[in-house]
């Protein structure tokens, strides 16, 4: 009998039933933070890795963590557990290969998350400065930590309304800049050259494939909102195809918008020459107007949601690893009424108010210093996340794949999982490109993860019990659904 895993150990319940597919969707796109990508990531990696083989690089990247859904999905209709990776690495590696996993994602998201906060803090002074209002970054940062906390603690599809007009606004407007050069340049001026292997494998193809795994990063967030969702076995998977499919083709038709504004052999010229305004003086070039200032402003609401996601993935990780012994058990409480994980989530504000307060005693950046190293090093977390979630897949299937496919549960996931090996050698080779730093501490904060790794296998080997099995903390599919039912029903 198929049976499907539900987080219902001792400790408070997130609120079951809240979330919708749609709800889902907005996080996880509001996580990978499209407008900030466009202008940072996108231009960085036409500017110094492929040039115009850019939108190639995005459909290879697309294509591998396609193969990695695959399981993944699979994996999510087994098992829905607020502990995403860590519980996927616990069923199909082993307990010490869980603990490994789990301090993994705690430093991966909550580095990214601290990161992110460091970027949105930096570009909120600078584009207010721009229209002649002066406050610092502290303030900025201080509003924006205000206004998480605030939504955080409240039911979690507070925060998915939030994210939803955020998202809506930046999608919206670079949708308008990538139809305003289909419309001048035609279906010609969108060159199929973009797509030829000598162009998409030319040099610098390592790190656009780098950034272009990075620029995916979030979108594995769906299964963490398992236990809130409505059906999770139906939603999360859903969500998750949703959410790759469209960051996909997104990411893929304005890279090419973009390079089409300036000309296939010009466009790489034009990103290094200037890659702050590269986005900014296309979108003047064709669109013009107020659009341009508005895309500087989305810039700060695309960080501020992707900040607010970001926290909302991390305050999980931190109840389902303190559910299971991995973290202080208070963590694991919730909120009686609203179903938010207040302590987990209070616990990483603390964190991040205390890195913020360190890098700012030690007069750093909260961009260049605290953000892109912290941020460069979420990726990296998270990238390897996937990856260890990749062969936990294929291991948990070659044990109980119970008659499904083989393409599915094991061929493609293990396909994904090279792919994503792959990505994070070049993101090691690459690492000071994607930090944008020459520091030496920032360039070594990888070595993190494998003290991370090894303090996460102690630590789960040093818990009373035995490995985990197919049945350990399982309910049958219909018993998960009727325990969702009865939240569904007093919904409707």
């Amino acid at each position: 009998m198929s049976k499907t895993e539900t987080a219902s150990p001792p400790g408070g319940q997130l609120e079951r039933g809240a979330m919708s597919t749609a709800d889902i969707v907005f996080f996880v796109l509001a996580g990978v933070a499209p407008m900030g990508v466009v202008v940072a990531l996108l231009t960085l990696s036409i500017a110094l890795g492929n040039g115009a083989g850019v939108p190639g690089t995005y459909a290879i990247a697309g294509v591998v963590l396609a193969l990695f859904a695959a399981g993944y999905v699979r994996m999510s209709r087994r098992i829905t557990n607020v502990g995403g990776f860590y519980t996927y690495a616990r069923q199909g590696l082993g307990r010490r290969a869980g603990g490994a996993t789990a301090y993994i994602a705690l430093l991966g998201y909550n580095a990214a998350t601290i990161g992110i906060f460091g970027a949105l803090a930096y570009y909120a002074s600078q584009v207010s400065a721009g229209v002649g209002v002066h406050i610092s970054w502290q303030v900025w940062a201080l509003i924006a930590y205000a206004i998480v906390a605030v939504l955080a603690y409240f039911e979690v599809t507070m925060s998915a309304k939030v994210l939803g007009l955020a998202l809506a606004a930046e999608v919206l407007t670079l949708l308008v800049f990538d139809f305003a050069v289909l419309a001048r340049n035609g279906f010609h001026g969108f060159s199929l050259d973009v797509f030829k292997p000598s162009v998409v494998f030319a040099g610098g193809f390592g790190l656009s494939l780098m950034l272009a795994f990075g620029s995916f990063v979030g979108f594995e967030a769906t299964a963490l909102y398992g236990e809130e969702s409505r059906d999770p076995r139906r939603s999360v998977p859903r969500a998750t195809y949703i959410s790759l499919g469209l960051i996909a083709v997104f990411y893929l038709f304005t890279s090419w918008a973009a390079i089409s504004s300036y000309g296939v052999h010009h466009a790489q010229a034009a990103a290094a020459a200037n890659p702050s305004v590269f986005i900014f003086a296309a979108n003047a070039k064709y669109v013009g107007g107020f659009t341009t200032d508005m895309m500087q402003i989305l810039v700060v609401t695309s960080l501020f949601a992707a900040f607010l996601a970001f926290h909302c993935n991390t305050a999980r990780y931190h109840l389902a690893l303190s559910r299971d012994g991995l973290l202080p058990r208070a963590m694991s409480r919730t909120h009686p009424r609203y179903g938010s994980p207040v302590v987990a989530s209070a616990a990483q504000l603390g964190l991040l108010a205390a890195v913020v307060i360190g890098f700012t005693l030690a007069h750093q950046n909260p961009y260049l210093g605290m953000g892109t190293s912290l941020y460069g090093l979420g990726v990296l977390g998270i990238v390897l996340l996937q990856a260890i979630a990749a062969a936990a897949i294929v291991g948990y299937f070659l044990r109980h794949r119970r008659g499904e496919s083989a393409w599915g549960t094991i061929i493609a996931p293990a396909l994904g999982g090279i792919g994503l090996v792959i990505g994070i050698v070049l993101m090691i080779i690459n690492y000071s490109t994607l930090t944008g730093s020459t520091l030496t501490w920032v360039n070594s904060l990888p070595w993190l993860l494998p003290v991370a790794a090894v303090t996460g296998a102690v630590v789960a080997g040093r818990q009373p019990g035995h490995e985990p099995s197919d049945d350990d903390h399982a309910q049958t599919a219909d018993t998960a659904d009727a325990a969702l039912a009865g939240p569904a029903r007093a919904r409707a």
